[in-house]
């Protein structure tokens, strides 16, 4: 019987492997307009307007560090967001059916997702996957449930 911190941490990924999976797709199949999205530097004492913006596309990063520009660069971690998110929902969607191998599946997903990107777009790659982080820390969370698992 899968536990109920199994069950949530298995949810919580799928739902973030769901929304990685999105974003890479849009990146990939719409690479020129990802590219042109500017840098929006947001002032926080700004007044915040009740309209959602008029673009689709918004630099969803974190700090200081722009989405690159070039549409190389952006269809190669398209590819790698995909790949990551891909092997990593395997992995939680085998460990939701209690077997063990999903946690190495979402092991080798989060590898795949640290080392794929800087292998393809260099070091500033990791500026732009933040999310791989919170998979290294969730793969802890796993390797506790490992023993629900057979």
């Amino acid at each position: 019987m899968r536990s109920q911190f199994l069950t949530l941490l298995c949810i919580l990924t799928f739902l973030s492997c769901a929304w990685g999976l999105s974003d890479a797709v849009v990146s990939f199949a719409q690479t020129d307009a990802v590219a042109e999205t500017a840098y929006v530097e947001r002032d926080p004492k700004a007044p915040k307007k009740d309209k959602q913006s008029e673009n689709y596309f918004e630099d969803r990063t974190s700090d200081d560090v722009p989405i690159p520009g070039d549409p190389v660069q952006i269809k190669s971690l398209a590819i790698a967001q995909f790949a990551y998110s891909l092997l990593t929902l395997i992995g939680a969607f085998l460990m939701f059916r209690l077997r063990r191998i999903g946690f190495w599946i979402y092991v080798a997903g989060v590898v795949v997702g640290l080392v794929l990107p800087v292998f393809l777009v260099g070091f500033v790659a990791l500026n732009t996957s933040f999310g791989v982080f919170f998979s290294t820390l969730f793969g802890g969370l796993y390797w506790v449930s490992l023993k629900e698992m057979h």
